[in-house]
């Protein structure tokens, strides 16, 4: 009898394994058919294939395997991501990972390999609470307000995403990183088949959520615009000081929004996304009808400036031959040849600096721009200003405080002073270029690149700059936005003496030599005549 009831239980319990074997065998065979059928046609493997999104979604893994050797999924991942958005395939990339325990950050190692790899620092977005798949689709969404992507990771585990990011309204497709092969992967590919059974489960009869959502972080710069009242208060602001404008490019591309609609914003991203050579050349130019008014008051302005031409000819500049220029470049037509009585052609270049210095003619020249501007309302450039791409909150923010004892700071700070005479006045600079930065250079100081210097630096001989933020939103130095960002740059002379300062801070006034004489002193240590 008790035989007879073993067999009866050993059979029952092969019958049972039987059916539960058979029920996951189909629960693996039906996830991984309907996970396919989400993907189907929705990978590339091609970065010439895929189409363009806003965003790319870098799905984590660790950077190193157990004995600290370096992971393939993470390698291939991160190469692939860059690829994709250094062929103008995502504009931002999120990369999301694992950091629930200190000293282990998936993100946090995937941004610093992306940037070596060239990503600037600021297109790169970090989830923290990247625990599963799951979670970092729907943060995606919910957190990072995307609902459209391009995924990077792994076929097989694309498909998986895309089929959880489709279940969430998210319209993703996948970009596959190169496969690993087989002898290093095999605990991976093992385990993503279960992984595909726990994502069907979680989805249709779990209702599985993340495990953390948070306060909203969007991405890029959402349709930012500068208003009318701070337009024009900048617009005076850097024609006060056009004396600072360091170097005058000759046949530069005008800036015309009407050719860039809104909506396309990847070409503005890209666009604004350049280093800046002029603060008050670029500001001033970008300013569109804002800075016209100011422009055009100073066109009878004689003050002494610098000569911001590679080449210069007969004919000191003054700041109202600087307005003119500018003016040029936004769209004015050159009216000076029919004042002249004279034909274009006929026209030398010196005669745009002494004409003007004849009797009433920079009246006249003045009259003549309002005319024409009266006429043409809608020169100039159109409103509203497009500012740069950014965070939704800035890098960091002096406060008011703060911003009140370095104005009082810089209220000390005068032409002729040494670098080290200024460093104890303005205290530490947030960031260096030049001589001081090649020889000492470090994270806050960046090497000699266009940072700060542009092409000033050949023009007028200067080789050292400090930069001050008191509101920065871009990640590069050399891609601040002076309509965007606050900040002070002071320009040292190659004899090593304060000899400008450049300031888009309202409470901080910039300074500049006042005549030719103490401008070619600190230039070149020439005497003054008479002193």
């Amino acid at each position: 009898m008790q035989f007879q009831q073993f067999r009866l239980f050993r059979n029952f319990s092969i019958l049972i394994f039987c059916m539960l074997a058979t029920s996951c065998i189909a629960l693996l065979i039906a996830s991984k058919v309907v996970i396919a059928h989400a993907a189907k046609n929705k990978t590339y493997s091609e970065v010439s294939q895929v189409p363009y999104r806003h965003v790319g979604l870098v799905l984590g893994c660790p950077k190193r395997v157990f004995g600290g050797w370096s992971n393939p999924f993470f390698e291939n991942r991160i190469a692939s991501a860059a690829d994709l958005y250094q062929q103008k395939k995502v504009s931002y990339l999120v990369v999301s990972g694992d950091n629930h325990i200190q000293g282990y950050d998936e993100p946090t190692d995937m941004k610093n390999a992306l940037v070596e790899k060239g990503v600037p620092a600021d297109r790169i977005y970090l989830d923290y609470a990247g625990f599963r798949t799951l979670d970092s689709v729907i943060r995606l969404k919910e957190v990072f307000g995307q609902t459209v992507v391009t995924i990077v990771s792994q076929k097989f585990h694309n498909q998986r995403a895309i089929f959880l990011a489709h279940h969430f309204g998210i319209d993703a497709i996948g970009f596959n990183a190169p496969e690993v092969a087989l002898r290093y992967g095999f605990k991976t590919f093992c385990r993503e088949q279960f992984a595909k059974v726990k994502a069907v489960l979680d989805v249709y009869l779990l209702h599985k959520q993340p495990h953390f959502l948070g306060d909203k972080i969007l991405i890029g710069n959402p349709t930012s615009t500068l208003d009318a009242k701070r337009a024009l208060e900048l617009a005076e602001l850097m024609c006060s000081q056009l004396p600072n404008v360091g170097t005058f490019v000759e046949n530069r591309e005008a800036l015309d929004p009407k050719t860039m609609p809104i909506e396309n914003r990847p070409a503005i991203d890209d666009r604004y996304y350049l280093p800046v050579s002029d603060d008050t050349d670029e500001a001033l130019e970008r300013l569109g009808p804002y800075s016209v008014p100011c422009l055009v008051n100073r066109l009878i302005d004689t003050k002494w400036m610098p000569d911001p031409r590679t080449e210069p000819l007969l004919g000191a500049p003054v700041v109202g031959d600087m307005a003119y220029m500018i003016l040029g470049m936004k769209g004015v037509p050159d009216v000076l040849p029919s004042l002249a009585n004279k034909k274009p052609n006929e026209l030398r270049m010196n005669d745009y600096f002494i004409w003007p210095n004849i009797g009433d003619h920079r009246n006249q020249l003045q009259k003549a721009v309002r005319v024409w501007l009266a006429d043409h309302p809608d020169c100039c450039g159109v409103t509203p200003i497009l500012l740069k791409s950014a965070p939704t909150q800035p890098r960091f923010r002096m406060p008011e405080a703060d911003l009140a004892r370095t104005t009082m700071r810089f209220s000390h700070l005068k032409p002729g002073l040494s670098p080290s005479e200024v460093l104890s006045i303005a205290g530490k600079p947030d960031a260096i270029d030049g001589e001081e930065a090649r020889t000492n250079e470090t994270a806050d100081s960046p090497s000699k690149n266009g940072q700060l210097l542009g092409f000033s630096s050949a023009d007028h001989n200067e080789n050292l700059a400090y930069i001050y933020f008191v509101e920065r939103w871009a990640a590069e130095i050399a891609n601040r936005d002076p309509l965007r960002d606050r900040y002070v740059i002071l320009y040292f002379s190659g004899t090593g003496k304060l000899l400008r300062v450049f300031s888009n801070v309202s409470e901080i006034h910039p300074i500049f030599p006042k005549s030719a004489a103490t401008w070619e002193h600190l230039m070149w240590g020439v005497p003054i005549t008479g002193h």
